[in-house]
């Protein structure tokens, strides 16, 4: 029940209709440049809207909760608790768009780092509070109760944080907010949402569509079996993520073949750890499902397949999809990612009833492949003035060539433990993946180039050691590097 109302929860990100996006977007162009007030017009713009956006959240959760319960076929014995539970998260959901504003400032001046830090101590927290709340005999109420205080530091943190580093606008540079600047904050957060919503039809909606296909105890089985799917998507394509202020800032700058450059480096470390990530849950996911629940949930190979093979499609999808956000030309894109979600939903309402959750993940596969990844291929062609071979094959070729050879190794790895008992076999598969797997990322996947970026930020040792694993010279020499 908790899995089904977190997702719910998640579709609440549509309310903000693009605007975090988009002020993000528009503060990396204006932040060099705060005497004229843009900067400190759209932080006071980004104050009030996300303070609309929370009041609305909290009377959309707070009034529509018994009308979700009843949609989504909650058993009566509890759809009370799933109604307060709804509540009360809308509330905390509501509390924390209040501090958007604050995440925009440290993202448009790359201390993504800080963001990181409370977003660690925020899993640490609540797990501790979560083992602390269910020991006290809480029950499912423990994750609202863990949520609630979490969501409390977390503002307190991101405000000290902006006024240490002085990212705030001084005397005189807040600007005041004008219609036209709204228009244009609304225009392009537009073109955001549809793009946001096409995700969330996409990505987001495996839960409801099985629960409402095949029932709680099918969606309960796919919330624990993509347990670490949904840990390692986001590692997958936090350095793409990272990178994006930075190619924001060479788009306003003009500088297009340092872009072209940094983005095919991005693109292919994306795909190379989608590939990577992807062999790795294939090794110790089941395994790890069928220990952790003393065999109580079946979560067959194929499943875990089927997830590899999406993981590196969306590893590849993801940098040319989102890449309209960095030139500010979204094109179709947002459409034909809506169109991808409502096909995506038709068909697992389709096919779900009759071959489970299987049929649900290929049908993932194959509308994220015909859809947004095939378009934002060809708008990425556009762009650069390339080929579709260059950038679908030429610029992946390292990745695609990791993926082969890590798959070979996984199948033999399979094939040779499968006489072990699961734990020790666990053991094995792990360590494989610590040694074999992360080795051939390096050796195979990772592209040389970004050595110079990272290096000034690692220690001389992890340096050298680095530049051994993927066979190239280490560019530093006692001289600054930017």
């Amino acid at each position: 029940m908790w899995a089904l109302l977190v997702q719910l929860i998640s579709y609440m990100a549509l309310v903000d209709l693009g605007m975090t996006s988009a002020v993000a977007r528009l503060l990396v162009d204006h932040k060099d440049d705060r005497a004229n007030g843009s900067y400190g017009s759209l932080l006071k713009a980004s104050f009030l809207v996300s303070a609309a956006q929370g009041f609305l959240v909290l009377l959309l959760l707070f009034f529509a909760a018994p009308g979700v319960a009843s949609l989504m076929k909650i058993p009566t014995e509890q759809a009370p608790d799933f109604i307060l539970l709804l509540q009360i998260q809308g509330v905390i959901t509501a509390f924390m768009y209040l501090s958007r504003p604050l995440n925009l400032i440290l993202y448009a001046h790359q201390r993504m780092d800080l963001q990181t830090y409370l977003e660690i101590f925020n899993l640490v927290a609540s797990l501790g509070l979560l083992i602390l709340f269910l020991n006290g005999g809480n029950g499912i109420f423990s994750f609202v109760y863990a949520n609630i205080l979490t969501a409390l530091i977390g503002p307190i943190y991101l405000f000290w944080s902006c006024k240490r580093l002085g990212l705030f606008p001084g005397g005189g540079e807040w600007g005041f907010v004008t219609r036209k600047q709204f228009r244009e904050v609304f225009s392009y957060g537009y073109q955001i949402f549809l793009f946001n919503l096409g995700c969330q039809l996409q990505f987001a909606s495996q839960t409801i569509v099985i629960s409402r296909a095949l029932g709680l105890e099918s969606a309960a089985i796919w919330a624990v079996g993509t347990k670490m799917f949904n840990l390692i998507f986001p590692l997958m394509i936090r350095p793409y993520g990272a990178a994006l202020p930075g190619l924001y800032e060479m788009v306003a700058r003009g500088e297009m073949q340092q872009l072209k450059d940094r983005f095919r480096s991005i693109v292919q470390l994306t795909a190379s750890l989608g590939a990577f990530l992807g062999g790795s849950f294939v090794l110790c996911n089941g395994l790890f499902i069928g220990i952790w629940t003393s065999g109580r949930i079946l979560w067959p190979s194929l499943n875990d397949s089927l997830m590899a093979v999406w993981l590196l499609i969306l590893s590849m999808q993801t940098t040319h999809c989102t890449f309209v956000n960095v030139t500010k030309r979204f094109g179709a894109m947002s459409y034909v990612l809506l169109a991808e979600g409502c096909c995506f939903i038709l068909l697992a309402l389709t096919f779900g009833n009759r071959w489970g959750i299987p049929s649900v993940v290929a049908c993932s596969i194959l509308c994220t492949f015909l859809f947004s990844y095939q378009y934002g291929l060809r708008r990425s062609c556009l762009f650069f003035h390339s080929s579709l071979k260059t950038i679908a094959i030429d610029w992946v070729k390292p990745s695609l060539r990791l993926a082969t050879v890590y798959t070979l190794v996984v199948v033999s790895v399979c094939l040779c433990s499968a006489e072990l008992e699961p734990f020790w076999r666990l053991v094995v598969h792990a360590i494989i993946v610590g040694t074999v797997g992360i080795g051939l990322f390096f050796r195979l996947g990772f592209p040389p180039e970004l050595l110079s970026v990272v290096e000034t930020r690692l220690p001389n040792v992890a340096v050298q050691l680095l530049s051994a694993m993927i066979r190239t010279k280490p560019l530093r020499s006692g001289s600054n590097l930017q």
